[in-house]
């Protein structure tokens, strides 16, 4: 469409300005859009996640230690004894995630030192042999009290210990270098050049005997993005102009042999072998993976751990009780304890598996930002709209497709949503002006063509082309006096011609504008008239609507107003309907006398309304309910509760299986509204996961109890089976009298295909299925799904054993097995 040049100079000033809100934006990285940002990356961590393939082994001081070997916090000792007993396991190296900032508190031990220090300090006491050997067992059992020197020993006897430190982060201070502590200048560089690294104003280290005696020491700061996420590791700090390193790097350089001396720090981090990219003040983003090995404390400290899964592995000692330590928020979950932190940082590190930030990433995205300003504001206003909006999602799919590809396959993260919201809202801006400018021109435009539209109206209806005449009309302005005297000739001459809809329509045309004539009362007889030809037209249809034949209409049967056609089902349409009285909205079935002989009629009448009585009386929680059956014009009904969900039909191939825990209480459910049917004397004779019903709650609901007999008592006369007889019981397909033992079959047909995606019985012919259902066992339920536990297979064997005698005898066996299968899903 040619357009002014006003208005396109108007349409690059809007495209140019979005685009540069946007470059700002993506400069000074606007929270909401980082927001999404993040959204975006955790979605790309939970699909990029691996198993893991680590060196890396956790032993947790969780619950089950804690009720075992008391509250915390526990006697340094302990920790001292798993110490040696990893390094008897030759773990490689040993990380000790507990901060001991402060010497063990013991008074007992106090008070011995006192009492040793007073017989040390009386020379007489020394020559006295009974009291030198009281001053020899309060020695020995001072070196037994004394935890904070047992654990020192045991972390000096390991060699291989590193322990962590924690800083308060902030400004950092003037300090005297020269005055700091081996422990921590050895765990420590100093760079020529300043790096651009977070700074600490406090150190709270180990205490002395600890530090001196560990290995190596190694920060556990983590600080979380703005929404409270842990994205990244601070690999190093700044405190005092000297680095510090983080604990995860610490194990990586120790586990690889390697010191701070080898860290070579530039664009990322680099030691010998290992390159480690890095962004914004040296951090390094986290590729997440929740699959690492782990232990009790417990079991390892009682040997029920072999010590060859810790040989020349780092092993990892850390909480992971509740209440104990602090859960972090990750892209992986909620409540993720900082061990697993660690041991995904180190796992990065060393299998190279990282997320990178690169430096050309933000050119990139300002550059599709730049592309996609320029197509709005220059491509989009000389495009037609269908042209336009199909380049703008072909655009869109390929950028976002392309910020995927590279964060799940090449672990790059790309910001996509700023290109992608810019895109988005200008195109919306854009496309409203543009439509705001057209529908003013288009007023202008019809106000000149009324006097057209009435006259070409006036023509067609004189033609006898009243639908075209009818067109015409519309477009003219219904408020006119003259124009409703044209409608109202209209519709009387659609009455001439019998065509009852399409008369209520023109008369409700006009009836929008307010009342004219008799407009209204023709609306209401034509409707009436409407509904009574509608009914005895639609006696030989077998396709679509046979009541709905205008979406003018609203047809009734018996009491209930009909609303809309919901679908087709064995007996019939199946319709949305309303109980005037009640105002209550319902489910209503519709059995099509047309679909049988007419010598069977009266029985198939009389089986219908005795099956619906029967089924009436039923009332469970997982029965849908019947509230109403009749006979209204040769077609009989039957008013039902009114579902909204979804049956199980798409839940039997493999690719759409439910949780078994969930086809466990969808069965349970079956089998209990089973039990009650059969004991109030009704068989449904028709259980498939078509007729069970998933709500939006969650509830289960079995439907169409009893329409399988009133089908069949036609049907099957004539030698022809309804639907496919896969679920049907041997007896059913024999023709034999059944019970509820062959609803209980068919279940059992149901709860295997549940569980493994497949039917138990199967066959390229009716006649083959019939035969594989009558004389051939079904597979073993564990051939097809292995994992499942033991008591399933004999389960589902006995619901399908051929012999009716041989099965559960009542549904609520079935309930009671199920909850014992349960039981074993939970063990």
């Amino acid at each position: 469409m040619a357009k002014s040049k006003k208005a396109a100079v108007s349409d690059l000033v809007i495209g140019l300005i979005l685009m540069l809100f946007t470059l700002a934006a993506g400069f000074f990285q606007w929270g909401p859009i980082e927001t999404l940002e993040y959204k975006f990356y955790d979605l790309g961590m939970r699909l990029r996640e691996q198993p893991a393939s680590s060196p890396v082994v956790i032993v947790a001081i969780d619950d089950e230690s804690i009720n075992a070997l008391g509250r915390w916090p526990w006697p340094r000792g302990y920790i001292a004894h798993m110490i040696d007993a990893l390094s008897g396991y030759n773990a490689k190296v040993i990380g000790v995630n507990i901060l001991y900032s402060e010497s063990d508190f013991n008074q007992g031990l106090l008070e011995i030192r006192d009492i040793v220090k007073k017989m040390e300090a009386d020379p007489t006491l020394a020559r006295n042999q009974q009291a030198a050997s009281i001053y020899a067992t309060l020695k020995e059992v001072e070196q037994r009290l004394d935890n904070d020197k047992t654990l020192s020993t045991s972390i000096a006897g390991a060699g291989r210990v590193v322990l962590p430190f924690y800083f308060a982060l902030g400004n950092p201070v003037m300090m005297d270098n020269a005055n700091l502590p081996e422990y921590l200048r050895k765990n420590s560089v100093s760079f020529h050049n300043p790096l651009p690294l977070t700074t600490a104003r406090e150190i709270i280290p180990p205490i002395p005997e600890f530090a001196a005696s560990a290995t190596a020491l190694g920060h556990i700061n983590l600080q979380a993005d703005r929404d409270g996420t842990v994205r990244s590791e601070m690999l190093l700090i700044d405190y005092g102009n000297r680095v510090y390193p983080s604990l995860p790097l610490q194990l990586t350089l120790k586990y690889l042999g390697l010191s701070l001396q080898d860290i070579v720090v530039g664009e990322g981090i680099r030691f010998p072998r290992i390159r480690i990219p890095t962004y914004e003040d040296h951090r390094m983003l986290i590729s997440y993976n929740s699959n690492f090995t782990a232990y009790s404390f417990v079991d390892v400290i009682n040997n029920k751990v072999p010590g060859e899964v810790f040989k020349n592995k780092i092993v990892l000692l850390a909480h992971s009780a509740t209440g104990l330590g602090t859960m972090q928020v990750t892209p992986i979950g909620t409540t993720v304890p900082a061990a697993l932190i660690i041991a995904n940082v180190v796992n990065n590190i060393l299998n190279g598996d990282h997320i990178e930030r690169p430096a050309w990433a933000l050119p990139v995205e300002m550059g599709v930002v730049a592309f996609f300003g320029l197509f709005l504001a220059i491509a989009i206003p000389r495009l037609k709209a269908g042209v336009s909006a199909l380049l703008s999602l072909i655009l869109l799919i390929a950028w976002l497709a392309t910020g995927a590809y590279f964060l799940l396959m090449q672990g790059i993260w790309m910001k996509v949503f700023y290109p992608t919201l810019l895109l988005l809202v200008g195109y919306i801006v854009l496309v409203s002006k543009e439509y705001l400018f057209t529908e003013k021109s288009k007023e202008r435009i019809e106000a000149d063509s009324v006097e057209t539209n009435k006259m070409l109206g006036l023509s067609f209806q004189g033609q006898g082309m009243l639908d075209m005449a009818f067109e015409k009309f519309r477009k003219c302005p219904i408020e006119d006096d003259a124009i409703k005297e044209l409608l109202y000739n209209l519709g009387l001459d659609f009455e001439r011609k019998r065509m009852f809809n399409k008369a209520v329509a023109v008369y409700e045309h006009i009836a929008a504008a307010g009342a004219f004539k008799d407009a209204a009362e023709r609306i209401a007889k034509l409707k009436s008239v409407g509904e009574t030809m509608i009914f005895g037209a639609g006696a030989a249809r077998k396709e679509g609507t046979v009541i709905l034949e205008s979406a003018q209409t609203k047809p009734t049967l018996g009491r209930y107003e009909v609303v809309k056609e919901l679908g087709h089902g064995a007996m019939g349409t199946v319709y949305l309907g309303k109980d005037p009285k009640i105002n209550r909205e319902v489910a209503i079935k519709t059995l099509r006398y047309e679909e049988f002989d007419p010598e069977q009629l009266a029985e198939v009448k009389k089986r219908f309304f005795r099956e619906a009585e029967a089924a009436g009386k039923l009332a469970h929680p997982n029965i849908v309910t019947i509230y109403d059956v009749g006979e209204d014009y040769e077609i009989a009904y039957m008013a039902m509760e009114l579902l909204d969900g979804s049956d199980l039909e798409k839940n039997g191939s493999r690719d759409s299986l439910l949780p078994r825990r969930e086809v466990v209480r969808i069965v349970s459910a079956v089998a209990s509204a089973l039990d009650y049917a059969h004991a109030n004397g009704v068989v449904h004779r028709d259980i498939k996961p078509a007729n069970i019903m998933i709500l939006k709650n969650g509830e289960v609901k079995v439907a169409d109890f009893g329409i399988a007999r009133v089908m069949a008592s036609s049907k099957t006369q004539t030698g022809v089976i309804m639907g496919t007889p896969s679920y049907m019981s041997p007896e059913q397909i024999a023709g034999q009298k059944v019970d509820g033992r062959s609803d209980l079959f068919s279940l059992g047909v149901v709860f295997f295909e549940l569980l493994t995606g497949e039917k138990p019985f199967a066959g390229e012919s009716i006649a083959t299925l019939i035969y594989n259902i009558t004389s051939v066992p079904p597979p073993r339920l564990r051939e097809l799904a292995p994992d499942l536990p033991e008591p399933f297979e004999a389960a589902v064997a006995k619901m399908l054993a051929k012999d009716k005698e041989q099965r559960y005898q009542q549904g609520k066996d079935v309930v009671s097995v199920l909850n014992e299968l349960l039981k074993s899903l939970e063990a």
